[in-house]
């Protein structure tokens, strides 16, 4: 279906003409999701499937309240925001630059897929979600509305498949948040209690554009000590567009070509701002409508760049946090916290959302993608021989970076030792990378 026509003003202005990308240049591989992503896709796909009967197709109306209405894209735009992920389009052409390219046989419940039947154009006509098991639920036309579809069962699904976007990581905040993700967190909180108008009155919650941005800032420790929009622009550090940053400020002029800022805004991520307006409120917006990319100047940067923790790194921390409260045994026990060696990395993994299949260690090698012992990362899975052999597989552990390896030992409990040790050297066998 071709894409949803705003009818107001306000909505062509926030949505934009249609913006024709450059050909995304396909990578190899997509960025696994995270225990947290694969929730929240989760989430996502059950708010979708509980529209199913609920809503009708209409490229002339965007209902977000019973009786729903949606065209394919408005169904899309709708089903991430409740769940929490604000894409800021209804927009096939804006959501096919969002995020990260993934392979089709790479795919994960919640990438956006991505269809064009009209090649004449090189503007996409439809887009759903992918709902696992190579099926999309999606807005499909009048008769249908929405469905879940096998993607093998008609010719459609393979002739008319463009690529799948991969955009839900990028708007999820860190654990623990950085100031960034509070500062943004905040912005969206204020979007039902602040008004923007001519004053700054924290006592009822009103503030100019800038006003706002000084607010957000403030509350998370870092005033920008102004509330004017000139001296904010003259702050922090010069960000390209290119390199855009959750939290960084984005700076608009009222007119096209314009270097005098009138307007600033949060960056939240997938070229999504937050931008104060006095004539409809608090709103999230997309970079790449017209209104915003032509009248675009400059972002800083004024948050000092925090380096979020990776899953690895909250894996690895969950098993070194371990050490001195678990046990070995021949059981597997939770509740006391007694494993074998593999066990062990079976319970962390778990932890995480990673199924090892299996409790035992030759089982567990034959998972993920093997991994050189010169290229070893945080979180890997690390097997050994117990007997000095260098062979058989019988013990599993988890890479904790800095050549070191923590496991449940039988004799010493659970250690963190150095992949140099007499007892790696002579046992270490082979390494798979899980996540």
């Amino acid at each position: 279906m071709k894409k949803f026509l705003p009818l107001t003003l306000a909505g062509l202005m926030a949505f934009g003409a249609v913006y024709s990308a450059a050909p995304v240049a396909p990578v190899s591989a997509a960025t696994p999701l995270s225990a947290t992503a694969q929730a929240k896709a989760d989430e996502i796909i059950k708010i979708a499937e509980s529209l199913i009967g609920q809503a009708t197709y209409s490229t002339a109306e965007y209902k977000t309240t019973y009786p729903y209405k949606f065209s394919c894209a408005t169904f899309i735009d709708y089903v991430f925001k409740q769940a929490g992920v604000d894409i800021a389009t209804y927009n096939e052409d804006f959501m096919q630059q969002m995020g990260e390219f993934v392979p089709r046989d790479q795919l994960q419940k919640g990438d956006i897929i991505i269809f064009d039947a009209n090649k004449t154009t090189p503007e996409p006509d439809h887009v759903g979600v992918y709902y696992g098991n190579n099926k999309v639920i999606h807005m499909a036309d009048p008769k249908q509305h929405i469905i879940i579809s096998d993607m093998a069962a008609k010719p459609y699904y393979t002739t008319a498949y463009v690529e799948a976007r991969r955009v839900i990581p990028d708007f999820l905040p860190s654990n623990p948040p950085t100031k960034a993700d509070q500062a943004v967190s905040l912005a969206y909180s204020l979007k039902t209690s602040a008004t923007i108008a001519n004053t700054n009155s924290t006592s009822s919650m009103t503030f100019t554009n800038p006003g706002f941005a000084n607010y957000v800032f403030g509350q998370i420790g870092y005033s920008l000590g102004t509330n004017n929009v000139e001296e904010q622009m003259k702050l922090g550090t010069t960000v390209p567009r290119s390199e855009l940053k959750k939290g960084d400020l984005v700076f608009f002029g009222n007119t096209a070509g314009s270097t005098t800022p009138s307007i600033v805004g949060i960056y939240v991520a997938n070229n999504v701002v937050i931008v104060p307006n006095s004539s409809s409120g608090v709103l999230s917006r997309t970079l790449f409508v017209d209104y915003y990319k032509d009248r675009y100047i400059t972002a800083k940067r004024v948050l000092p760049v925090e380096v979020a923790l990776t899953e690895q790194d909250k894996l690895v921390n969950t098993a070194e946090g371990l050490i001195g409260k678990v046990k070995y045994g021949y059981s597997y026990s939770p509740s006391t916290l007694t494993f074998t060696g593999a066990g062990f990395t079976y319970y962390v993994y778990s932890q995480y959302g990673i199924d090892l299949k299996e409790k035992i260690a030759s089982r567990q090698a034959q998972m993920g993608t093997a991994v050189a012992k010169a290229d070893l990362k945080k979180g890997d899975l690390v097997f050994f021989s117990l007997n000095n052999s260098g062979t058989d597989i019988t013990h599993a552990g988890i890479y904790a970076g800095n050549n070191e390896v923590i496991h449940l030992s039988r004799t010493n409990g659970l250690v963190k030792e150095s992949l140099s040790s007499d007892f790696a050297t002579k046992n270490y066998v082979t390494a798979r990378r899980v996540m």
